[in-house]
């Protein structure tokens, strides 16, 4: 803890944790200007921990691992569903806009919403019992006894207690049941007793019979006095069916983007094993050439052994970039990296990373993942009119607007009353 007795120089003076208090400073303000960090729950710290203790992702600086995992796209899209959380993506949105990213409790979230939550919207016409209790001391002098009822030194002790339990119909109805018990002492000379107990047992029953009357109308917009503002049962229903369709089109993007990377890893290792047969057929003419070289004879020129060499590292180059990826963006953020590196397209660790970080695995764990399936080669021919037709039927996105045209409707239904 620093601490130090302020002499002279600027109050505003930040000081170390060696403190010279001669030179003016000021402890609180290297207090004020500390950095805090969030305490978070044991599981997100664990979490963290995972991925920062992870092995360092593969690179043609490590060495060749020694342990392949050849995983079907089945096991891949299960694995993928049992981490997915959150469902990512491959442009780090989770880190930059986490708002945005949808996750498996969205549509929970939505469902319970205190405010726009079908639960909340439900509550309204939900039973209350209230209570409540007003008690009373008068010790007063009184100017005219008629007041006072014969005195003019008034000593009082009065309460009123008040039991209720009220409900408001679908329809706009409200009822009310009310128990009130009502108690007073005082030292009136008028009086029979010197203490009176009076017990009441009310019923009320308010029906609006223009604005908020209606089955329709109060399912809609709710038990809301203020137009424009609806929050029904219906509506907040319609909330969480958009919230699901959103829910429904995330998960079958990110099924997609699963897909899609298993097979982008399939062909990088296709694409690897191509350059590595030019790769040894161009060593194997180089051989050959050099070895006419040594030996003086003709087709061993300098310049076709040179053209051959060349050759062969061209095709070693295209070997390393087809294992580790090839640079094509440059350090700037937002670029699918973290900032200060390049973004690498193609290559079997660069693709076979983005199938990790899909599934929610780490980027390293010994292991390189590799597909056990090869793609379908049988043709296929789609019916126009059968693809269109169920295009327009499954879409979510349409259901979703949908959903959002169903809502303005309502919304001018209750907006007429």
């Amino acid at each position: 803890m620093v601490g130090c007795s302020q002499r002279g120089g600027s109050p505003f003076k930040a000081c170390g944790d060696t403190v010279d208090c001669d030179s003016g400073c000021d402890p609180y303000a290297l207090r004020a200007t500390q950095i805090e960090y969030p305490a978070v729950s044991d599981r997100t710290e664990a979490l963290v921990a995972e991925s920062a203790y992870s092995l360092a992702p593969q690179s043609l600086g490590n060495e060749e691992p020694t342990a392949y995992r050849d995983v079907s796209l089945e096991e891949v899209i299960q694995l993928g569903l049992a981490h997915a959380s959150v469902l990512r993506d491959l442009g780090g949105a989770v880190v930059r806009s986490p708002d945005t990213t949808s996750t498996v409790y969205d549509p929970a979230i939505q469902e319970s919403d205190p405010s726009l939550g079908v639960e909340a919207a439900l509550s309204a016409f939900d039973a209350q019992f209230s209570t409540s209790l007003f008690n009373e001391k008068n010790d007063r002098a009184l100017n005219n006894e008629f007041f006072g009822g014969g005195t003019r030194i008034l000593l009082q002790d009065s309460s009123v207690s008040q039991t209720q339990l009220a409900k408001r119909s679908v329809a706009g109805t409200e009822l009310a049941m009310r128990h009130i018990i009502e108690f007073d002492s005082n030292n009136a000379p008028g009086n029979l007793f010197d203490s009176a107990w009076t017990t009441k047992l009310e019923g009320e029953v308010r029906q609006p019979l223009l604005q908020g009357a209606g089955m329709k109308f109060n399912r809609i917009a709710g038990p809301s006095t203020t137009p424009g503002s609806y929050n029904g049962v219906l509506i907040a229903r319609l909330n969480t069916d958009v919230q699901l369709a959103d829910f429904e089109a995330a998960v079958r993007d990110y099924v997609s983007n699963l897909e899609n990377a298993y097979w982008d890893l399939y062909f990088a290792y296709r694409d690897l094993d191509a350059r590595i047969a030019a790769r040894d057929a161009a060593l194997d003419t180089w051989r050959r050439v050099h070895a006419l070289f040594e030996s003086g004879r003709r087709g061993g020129e300098a310049e076709k052994e040179a053209q051959a060499r060349e050759q062969y590292f061209r095709f070693q180059e295209e070997v390393q970039n087809a294992l580790s990826g090839r640079p094509v963006d440059g350090t700037r953020t937002n670029n699918g990296s973290p900032g200060g590196s390049f973004r690498g397209t193609g290559g079997v660790y660069v693709t076979e990373r983005r199938l990790r970080r899909l599934m929610g695995l780490p980027a390293n764990d010994g292991e390189l993942i590799r597909p056990a399936e090869d793609p379908a080669v049988a043709k296929i021919a789609f019916d126009w009119q059968e693809v269109a037709a169920e295009a327009v039927e499954r879409r979510a996105e349409l259901r979703r607007q949908r959903w959002q045209v169903r809502r303005r409707e309502l919304e001018l239904i209750a907006s007429k009353n």
